[in-house]
Formats: structure tokens, C-alpha cells, sequence
């Protein structure tokens, strides 16, 4: 019997967001034998890992620079190491350093056979004290743009002329197709598994008009089934001519012929397509979001619509 692929969650967050305490606390609440982690450090001289050692029995510290660019060899080997070890892990974590792109995490995590290791979702961890200095940089925007969950640290320590509801609408502009949870420091992290679970089933869809923002957001939606080969057709033509544009791309699609959801996500040229689970008699809606830069929604959507499959009486006409 073929053992199930491995999720691996990504961790991210701007320098000193918590992103260390908030896995310690997801540690505690799981078993010490079965969650796998890796930890980045820019520096020499790591401190996390020996943190977190107490908490697993499996640990990947990488120091000496960012796993999305000068240590990103030392991530793909050690993923590919957890993968096959014996015995297997049933989770892995990767934290981040502060300065990481998720995008490079994502491209050595596509590096690894599907059948043992699949992306579970990025967790962006943002400090709501610091928030505001945060979001002036390009690396914590963009870590947020790759969010599924966003999760705001410190929010017992927010000043009343900063209400979180505010910072939350501006989150949402950076991180649209990302589900907000509130941290404290005596909150544990137990919802966090509950909410990447959950996400892609309820895979955020905004309103038009929804506020400026650095990064792009085209939610595409389709009332029905896809044809596989006219999507197909569109996504080597019209997403491949803005390839280099686009961040992050995740769905979930009703194939025609195909009783399962096919879920969608990755980046630009790693992108992962696997079954979840059957639609059964619920509706079929296709829903694919798009981040990126200088993105045209409607020209997104015009093209995914044109990948509607024929239904059974348009094909019965025109086969008349």
C-alpha cells in the first residue's frame, strides 16, 4: 500500500514576528515523534534549532543565508531527506528566516517527488505592534501575498489608537485569498492545522473593488465544469505569457469527467495539481486565484470562462 504524500507547512514572517514561539506551541501540542522540521538562519550560528529540539525528534537547521536563494541546496536536501527517511514523518514545518521569499521555499519543495512531499499551506506570521513598519517593505508584503493563513502575533499588546479591525482591512488589501486568525501569548496554536485544512474548501473569494494593493488579485469563477483540454490550451497560452508576473496561483476546479475537486496551487512554474475530496451532490464551482503583478482580472476571467465544458444538451445541438 503507497503511504499518503507528506503536507509541509511553510512558516513565514518578517524579522521578529514570532514566528519561533508560535511553532514552539504547535510543537507542544503534537507528538514529539511525528512532526519533521526545518529551521532557516541567516547567520552563522543557529538559535532556534535548539529551541525547538526538545519538541521532535527530527530537526533541519539551516544557517548562513535565506533557503530561498543562498542556502536553498541545503532545503532541497533536506527535504529530500525527510522524505525518504524511515520512519516517515507525518508533518513538516519549515520556519523561515525573516528576509526569506516563500517563493523560493515553494520552488525546492516542487523539487521533491509529489508522491512524498506536498505544499499544506504558508502561515505568515506578522507582529500587529510593528505591523505598520512591516508592511513598508517589499519582503513582508510579499510574504503575506503568499499567505493562506495570516496569523497576528502580539495582538494583547495592540494600543487602543490601533484597532485591529483597521489593520486587518490592510492585511486583507496584501494577503486577499488569506484566512486571519489572532494570536496571544497564551493562545495556542491548535486552530492553525484546523484552518489550512479548512482553507482550501473555503478558498476566499473578494469582492471587486476591494481596495488598492501592491500586489495584484485576480478570484476567477466559474459556475460548472471545466473542459480539461481548453483549460489546458489556456493555461500554456494566456498564464504562460505572464508567467514571470505571477506569485501564486491556487484553486479548486470541478474537471468534467472527474468526480473529485482538483486542487491547484504553487507558483508560477511549480504549480501541483492533486485530487481532494468528491464533490458527491454538492454544486460545482471552478474558483482560481491569481496573485501577481499587473494582472487584468477581466482578461483572466474572460479566458477562464471560455474553458466552460459544454453541457450534455449544448453537445447533444450541436451534434445535430
Amino acid at each position: 500500500m503507497t503511504e499518503p504524500a507528506i503536507p509541509v507547512t511553510i512558516v513565514t514572517g518578517f524579522l521578529g514576528a514570532g514566528k519561533s514561539t508560535l511553532v514552539q506551541r504547535w510543537l507542544q501540542e503534537l507528538p514529539r515523534h511525528e512532526t519533521a522540521v526545518i529551521v532557516n538562519e541567516r547567520g552563522e550560528v543557529g538559535i532556534d534549532g535548539e529551541l525547538l529540539a526538545a519538541y521532535v525528534t527530527q530537526l533541519r537547521e539551516i544557517t548562513g543565508g535565506c533557503v530561498c536563494c543562498k542556502t536553498h541546496a541545503e532545503l532541497v536536501n533536506a527535504l529530500t531527506e525527510l522524505g525518504a527517511s524511515t520512519p516517515r514523518p507525518t508533518r513538516i514545518l519549515i520556519e523561515t528566516s525573516g528576509a526569506a521569499s516563500p517563493a523560493g521555499v515553494i520552488r525546492a519543495l516542487s523539487a521533491q517527488a509529489r508522491e512524498r512531499l506536498v505544499l499544506d499551506g504558508v502561515v505568515t506570521v506578522l507582529d500587529v505592534v510593528r505591523a505598520e513598519r512591516a508592511l513598508e517593505l517589499d519582503v513582508a508584503v510579499e510574504q503575506l501575498g503568499f499567505a493562506d493563513v495570516v496569523v497576528l502575533s502580539h495582538t494583547d499588546e495592540a494600543g487602543a489608537d490601533a484597532p485591529l479591525e483597521h489593520l486587518q482591512e490592510r492585511i486583507s488589501r496584501h494577503a486577499p485569498a488569506a484566512v486571519i486568525a489572532r494570536a496571544t501569548r497564551q493562545a495556542t496554536s491548535a486552530r492553525l492545522l484546523e484552518l489550512l485544512a479548512q482553507r482550501a474548501e473555503a478558498l476566499h473569494v473578494w469582492p471587486e473593488g476591494s481596495g488598492h494593493t501592491s500586489i495584484d488579485a485576480a478570484a476567477l469563477v466559474l459556475d460548472g465544469e471545466l473542459d480539461e483540454e481548453r483549460f489546458g490550451d489556456w493555461v500554456e497560452s494566456t498564464l504562460a505569457d505572464v508567467e514571470a508576473r505571477i506569485l501564486r496561483i491556487k484553486g479548486i476546479l470541478a474537471m468534467q469527467g472527474v468526480d473529485a475537486r482538483v486542487i491547484v496551487q504553487g507558483i508560477s512554474d511549480a504549480v501541483e495539481v492533486q485530487l481532494g475530496a468528491p464533490w458527491g451532490d454538492g454544486k460545482r464551482t471552478s474558483r482560481l486565484v491569481i496573485l501577481g503583478l499587473g494582472l487584468d482580472s477581466a482578461a483572466l476571467q474572460a479566458g477562464f470562462s471560455s474553458c466552460a465544458a459544454e453541457t450534455e444538451a449544448l453537445s447533444a445541438e450541436a451534434s445535430g
